[in-house]
């Protein structure tokens, strides 16, 4: 990490971002079964069987290469209890989840 601050901008193109949008996000984002507001971002609640860890992490995966400013963090409670992918940003990040991600939100 250099310490700079990152732009708070997708690096994916237009075109590409609507079609990652209706591909994997909102199939993936469909599963949310509970939403947490953070001071600097969201925790999203997902099943806690193991093929929702490997879709959250290849999700992450993708996200950090095209959103660099993003921090994110998966927590798996016990018990195969559920996942918790914790998505957070710098200022004006969460606003701007919250536009992208319009429709999980309570």
């Amino acid at each position: 990490m250099t310490g700079q601050a990152l732009p708070i901008a997708c690096l994916l193109p237009g075109p590409e971002q609507a079609a990652r949008r209706e591909q994997v996000v909102k199939a993936l984002f469909a599963a949310v079964r509970q939403v947490r507001e953070l001071p600097d971002g969201y925790g999203l609640e997902f099943p806690g069987e193991a093929e929702w860890m490997l879709r959250l992490a290849e999700f992450v995966a993708f996200e950090r290469a095209c959103c660099p400013f993003f921090t994110f963090e998966l927590m798996c409670e016990p018990e195969q209890g559920p996942i918790w992918l914790n998505w957070r940003g710098p200022e004006g990040a969460k606003e701007m989840l919250r536009t992208e991600l319009e429709g999980i939100f309570p």
